[in-house]
């Protein structure tokens, strides 16, 4: 029997009307409510102790659309339909952080306030369709808890210039975000700020709730996980390498190829040992095949050819193709890094062509947009290991530990094939001083006389201790940097430092192939620097300056005498800061000075310099 005309109609629910909608319809709604990102960057949501719903994190600074879990909550409430749609697109689409935070008395025998135990409050469907997971158990440095504010920068970033004071500005800015510090000290590490007298029975418990929490891996797709670990460990304490091995052991326990991506770290500084450990399981959870650990120089051909084998001019062409030569031939050693390194563009449309190709082999937290920046997992920083990290590092000691014949022929590459540029202080920026970086909100007028604060150049340090006596006669090109000093800062013709200087070159004259040699002098302008590095400088401070310019170059002269192929000098004038005039014919006078009768020989077809390196040509 047909119902009367006038009987209320049942009144659909919200479910089944959105569940009528087409597809593509629906999904364009869960995007305006944030569930699911519009482009290719994904949301970042946190993941808390004890907050089973989905908390997003305090992001300062931020200026594109983030979104609010509680405007699309209800949707995974709602229906199981629609919990089934949405779950897939919220886990499959978005990143998200699980922060362990040491557990409190308080917790009690809650297991729902464990530090971990959100993740295990995942249904299956949830943890099989889950595309970007990070953890971390233990951060001594900053890891991207924040966006925005800090950008993609590492807090071991060489730049500290006015206004970035390194880790000291980025643990005020970070404080107490999402619940606590975000700088912890190295697990394993006594804490005297929490009380802690066992710290090996804190390193445990962290072990223990992150190898419950680990066993859930191995329930998401193979292949579709893009995974990160953090736990900053003590690589200092002697149970550090078993508390690392217990670490990766349920990564090896996942099946092989199981991780779309992998990224560990293990400690903030560097340590061999352990950062072999993070590659292996890199390695294995992501199908990476690793190289033999010893070399074989056993034949490889049928004709019993081997790489030792070979005439000579063969094996350094094979070894050019190597990591010996950096991506721009271009190689940095500063009184900050203490070790090679090379140097990041980032890249502008006015810059080179092929500057975005090579920063990929450099600084790779910052190769991605910030907001897709997974943190530093960078080898060259840290402890870590990452399956998309192409860092240039310099040769370690594997390829001079092969034999003799080799060796020389490792160390003939790398100082010949590349150039070197010596930072006196920081390359990055080049302008930074010691005591003014400190002193940055000063007048400059105001800011107190230092005397120079080393008792060596940073070039004599280079020099002397870092390139092998025998590898002297391979450079080919060294560029000694130095920041624009103030007058009383400069060394002075009688200090320790001056004098060293001068034993050092002399040292160095039987030992460098000086005809195939080219040292360029150059001291950092201060045209791009904040207005607290301009100052206004006196007469009597202008002769300081110049008389310490004589005092470095005057060394030169003796190897020039003995033939040094070429010298260039870029040198700041000290009166006027745009006195190009000036400038030119300083620069023209010492380099007549170092070359002596042979200067009008050099430059018979006009003045040709070598092009200006990277660090120049970023900053000026």
């Amino acid at each position: 029997m047909a119902p009367p005309p006038n009987a209320a109609r049942p009144v659909p629910s919200p479910s089944s009307l959105l569940l009528g909608l087409p597809l593509h319809i629906r999904h364009r709604i869960y995007r305006h409510l944030g569930l699911t990102p519009w482009g290719s960057t994904p949301h970042r949501f946190f993941l808390h102790a004890g907050q089973l719903r989905l908390r997003r994190g305090r992001d300062l600074y931020e200026s594109r659309f983030i979104p609010d879990p509680d405007s699309f909550y209800g949707l995974l409430l709602s229906c199981r339909a629609i919990h089934a749609e949405a779950s897939t697109l919220l886990y499959s689409t978005n990143e998200f952080i699980l922060d362990y935070h040491r557990p409190h008395a308080d917790y009690g025998h809650d297991t729902s306030l464990r530090p971990l135990h959100t993740l295990h409050a995942l249904t299956a469907p949830s943890l099989r369709c889950l595309s970007n997971l990070k953890i971390v158990l233990n951060q001594a440095s900053c890891h991207h808890l924040t966006r925005g504010a800090y950008g993609g920068v590492c807090c071991l970033e060489s730049y500290a210039g006015p206004g970035h004071r390194g880790m000291t500005w980025c643990e005020e800015m970070h404080e107490g975000r999402l619940g606590g510090r975000t700088h912890q000290l190295p697990l394993l590490t006594a804490d005297a700020r929490r009380q802690e007298d066992d710290p090996l029975g804190t390193a445990h418990a962290v072990l223990t709730e992150w190898q419950s929490t680990a066993r859930l891996l191995s329930k998401v797709a193979s292949g579709r996980l893009t995974f990160s670990l953090v736990c900053d460990i003590d690589t200092h304490h002697p149970q550090a390498w078993n508390i690392a091995n217990a670490i990766l052991t349920p990564i090896h326990q996942l099946p092989p190829s199981h991780l779309k991506e992998c990224h560990i770290r293990l400690a903030k500084n560097k340590d061999r040992q352990l950062e072999q450990l993070a590659r292996d399981a890199v390695s294995h959870a992501c199908g990476i095949p690793t190289p033999p650990l010893q070399p074989s120089l056993s034949p490889t051909t049928t004709n019993g050819t081997t790489l030792l084998t070979l005439p000579r001019e063969l094996r350094l062409r094979i070894l050019e193709h190597t990591d010996l030569i950096s991506p721009r031939k271009q190689v940095l050693w500063s009184r900050q890094d203490r070790a090679y390194t090379i140097y990041h563009f980032r890249t502008e449309p006015y810059e080179s062509p092929d500057h975005g190709y090579c920063n990929q082999f450099s600084d790779c937290y910052r190769n991605s947009n910030d907001y897709d920046s997974i943190g530093c997992f960078c080898r060259r920083r840290h402890t870590a290991f990452s399956s998309t990290c192409k860092c240039w590092i310099p040769p370690g000691a594997d390829p001079f530990l092969i034999c003799r014949t080799l060796y020389h022929d490792v160390q003939l590459v790398f100082f010949s094939c590349n150039r070197f540029i010596i930072h006196d202080y920081k390359p990055s920026p080049p302008w930074v001083v010691p005591l003014l970086e400190r002193h940055h909100d000063y007048a400059p007028d105001h800011i107190p006389d230092y005397p120079y604060p080393h008792p060596r150049i940073a070039a004599s340090e280079f020099l002397r201790d870092i390139v092998p006596a025998h590898s002297l006669p391979y450079l080919r090109f060294l560029e000694l940097v130095f920041p624009p000093y103030r007058a009383s800062t400069w060394p002075g013709t009688h200090h320790p430092a001056m004098h060293e200087w001068a034993s050092t070159v002399s040292w160095l004259r039987g030992k460098l192939n000086l005809p195939g040699l080219t040292i360029r002098l150059v001291v950092a302008e201060t045209d791009n620097a904040p207005a607290s590095y301009y100052r206004t400088i006196t007469a009597e401070e202008g002769a300081i300056v110049m008389r310490a310019y004589i005092d470095l170059v005057r060394p030169l002269k003796g190897l020039a005498d003995a033939g040094l192929a070429r010298f260039h000098a870029n040198l700041r004038y000290p009166y006027k800061d745009w006195a190009s005039l000036e400038k030119m014919k300083l620069q023209k006078e010492v380099e007549e000075y170092v070359m002596g009768e042979r200067y009008g020989q050099l430059y018979t077809n006009g003045r040709e310099e070598p092009e200006v390196s990277d660090w120049f040509m970023r900053f000026y």
